[in-house]
Order: C-alpha cells, then sequence, then structure tokens
C-alpha cells in the first residue's frame, strides 16, 4: 500500500500497511512534533509503539506519514 505525502493514520488497517511497509511516519500533538521521524513497530486498539520503544496514545495525537519536505530531510 502506497500512502500520500502527509496522510494521518487512522484505522487499524492503515497501522498494518504502515508497519509493513516500514514507513517513516511523524508523531504531532496538536500542531507541534513531538516525537523524531521514526517507524511503527506495533499497535493497538489505544496505542501505537515507535521504533525507539516510544508509546504513543492514537486518541491524543495525530500519526501521519511524512510529506514531501520531511522526505527530502530523511534521504540526505
Amino acid at each position: 500500500m502506497s500512502f500520500p505525502d502527509g496522510q494521518v493514520l487512522i484505522s487499524d488497517k492503515d497501522f498494518e500497511a504502515v508497519i509493513k511497509s516500514k514507513e517513516y511516519v511523524v508523531v504531532y500533538q496538536g500542531n507541534v512534533r513531538i516525537r523524531p521521524i521514526s517507524t511503527v513497530i506495533e499497535y493497538n486498539q489505544n496505542s501505537i509503539k515507535l521504533a525507539d520503544g516510544t508509546t504513543i496514545l492514537r486518541s491524543a495525537n495525530k500519526i501521519r506519514t511524512l510529506d514531501e519536505t520531511e522526505k527530502s530531510s530523511v534521504n540526505q
């Protein structure tokens, strides 16, 4: 599954696909990015776990794929 730049991940299917494809994500709380760029390694109904071991609540945060600018900074 290919994700558009900056797609917000909402459903379990989104998280399954992101884990399988090892797509980079960013986590925002409001308009503030709270974690560095990372990948999702597991999820459940309430939370996700990032590759760095951080557990993030799904309901309190916005998890999305990288936008075009963020992708270019990762690839450098």
